[in-house]
């Protein structure tokens, strides 16, 4: 059997739902309190984005028209796993360390910055490549 990225996303989604089940079993006063079940909820997702944002650049999309092009798109994809990573490690960082007042809306607003990062390169590498096509 080969280890694709089917049977990875399904090892990785089987994590995540266990995960969340032993946190809501152990949210339970003589365990853990509901506040750091949540916690811990809140640093797995924030590490999944980790594991997906580094592996974005190393995805192979469609051939583009030129080398430039592919160039440009793969600089995008780089940059936004750098963003995305980065914004992910942050992310739990902040759940582990700041009180959960601050670190719900700190924790979004990281993310979205990130996200913000990543989505102005994509459209700086498309309109790169639009114009280098009309030139």
């Amino acid at each position: 059997m080969t280890f694709n990225r089917t049977v990875a996303a399904a090892i990785g989604a089987t994590l995540l739902i266990s995960l969340a089940a032993l946190g809501r079993l152990a949210a339970r006063p003589e365990v853990i309190d509901a506040d750091t079940a949540s916690r811990l909820m809140q640093i797995a997702i924030g590490l999944t984005l980790v594991a997906f944002a580094n592996g974005a650049p190393k995805q192979i999309g469609r051939p583009r028209v030129s080398l430039e092009a592919e160039g440009r798109a793969q600089a995008a994809r780089r940059i936004a796993g750098w963003s995305l990573t980065l914004a992910g490690l942050i992310y739990a960082g902040t759940w582990i360390f700041a009180p959960v007042a601050l670190a719900a809306p700190a924790s979004i607003a990281v993310v979205a910055i990130g996200l913000t990062v990543a989505v102005l390169c994509a459209r700086s590498a498309c309109r790169s490549r639009r114009a280098f096509r009309a030139g």
